[in-house]
This record gives C-alpha cells, sequence and structure tokens, in this order.
C-alpha cells in the first residue's frame, strides 16, 4: 500500500501555540483543554509540555478539585 509523506505547515509550532494559549489563560489549561483547543492528540500535547517543562517555560500543580495537573506559563524573572 503506498503512503504519503506529509510536508509541515508554515505557522506557529505546537509549542509555541501552547505557550500562547498558556499565556492567555493565566490560571492554567489541562492537557484535555490544550489538546481539543489545539486540535492535537493528547500524547503530542503532552510530549511537548514535557519539554516546556524541561526548558522550565512551564509550570505545573495540581488542581483542588479533581487533582488533575494544571499547566501554567511561567513568569519571567526580573
Amino acid at each position: 500500500m503506498p503512503f504519503t509523506i506529509i510536508r509541515p505547515t508554515p505557522g506557529p509550532t505546537t509549542k509555541e501555540r501552547i505557550e500562547e494559549l498558556l499565556l492567555n489563560n493565566p490560571e492554567g489549561l489541562t492537557v484535555k483543554v490544550l489538546s481539543d483547543r489545539l486540535n492535537r492528540p493528547i500524547s503530542m500535547v503532552q510530549h511537548c509540555l514535557k519539554y516546556l517543562k524541561a526548558v522550565r517555560l512551564v509550570d505545573t500543580r495540581k488542581s483542588p478539585e479533581t487533582q488533575q495537573l494544571i499547566y501554567l506559563k511561567r513568569q519571567a524573572i526580573d
């Protein structure tokens, strides 16, 4: 069966779009909400968040109601 190699589309990357969403939602967002808003698989969003957390661009906290992780854009230290 033949397959087609897709080419990347121009524009912001998924990581950049995640950063923008978190910046516009200072209360934070869950992986599921990010996945829904970006129309990307949860696994891809988790992979991007893991990288963003490793380079210290994103912080996490647990939601007191649901105990889910909430991802927040890390504030710049002046």
